[in-house]
């Protein structure tokens, strides 16, 4: 675990994927069935876990190049129809995750979740695992996708919070550079594919193994 500060925010905003959950056998589950059925290559679990976090609709004409928009249009439906099926099911609350959200809310810190993911299959898994948040902002609530910080900054708004008093809880370099854009203090964690060197170089208060640390981090 790095440290480079210590400090008591009144509000954390969480990425969902990889920090809280892991999803990636649906992730997997969904991409293997839409590339089937339009006959294109199964991706391999290095690139799905690699893409958790950008909007699939960059992910697919990456991965498919030469694919027209009508079919990258066809994967994205026969994906997400896959995707309202298994998701949920396949998904897991990471180790430390749900005590992380409790030990939180009995301190009185206000919590939202940020994510690039439909709100529904955010919602579901919450439910399930009886995880609170204040605001959860799925793929379809904010301006823009992370790096873009709009749905931090919406996010900070519908709490009534400043960014000073409030950092964001990532895995990504993408969370890292929307934090920076949203002027939010970053904690990294190491569940998900970025690496400790991948994330360092981001001026993070921290970089955690996992999001079970959090509050010791914070002093709670």
């Amino acid at each position: 675990m790095t440290r480079r500060s210590l400090i008591a925010p009144t509000a954390v905003i969480f990425d969902f994927d990889l920090t809280l959950a892991d999803s990636r056998p649906g992730f997997m589950a969904s991409h293997r069935h839409a590339a089937q059925q339009l006959g294109l290559p199964e991706p391999t679990a290095e690139a799905v876990g690699r893409s958790i976090g950008t909007p699939i609709e960059k992910v697919i004409p990456g991965w498919f190049p030469h694919l027209p928009p009508d079919k990258v249009a066809e994967y994205i439906r026969v994906y997400r129809a896959k995707a309202d099926e298994v998701m949920a099911d396949l998904t897991q609350v990471l180790p430390g995750a749900r005590e992380t959200i409790d030990h939180l809310h009995e301190e009185g810190i206000k919590l939202a979740l940020v994510s690039q993911k439909l709100r529904h299959l955010i919602e579901t898994v919450l439910d399930r695992e009886g995880m609170r948040f204040e605001v959860v902002l799925g793929g379809q609530d904010v301006p823009d996708f992370k790096p873009h910080p709009g749905g931090l900054l919406l996010a900070l708004q519908r709490l009534g919070v400043e960014a000073d008093d409030a950092v964001f809880v990532g895995d990504t370099t993408i969370d890292a550079e929307a934090a920076a854009n949203a002027k939010l203090r970053f904690v990294g964690v190491l569940t998900g594919v970025t690496t400790r060197e991948e994330l360092e170089p981001y001026a993070s208060i921290a970089l955690l193994d996992h999001v079970g640390e959090l509050p010791g981090f914070l002093g709670l």
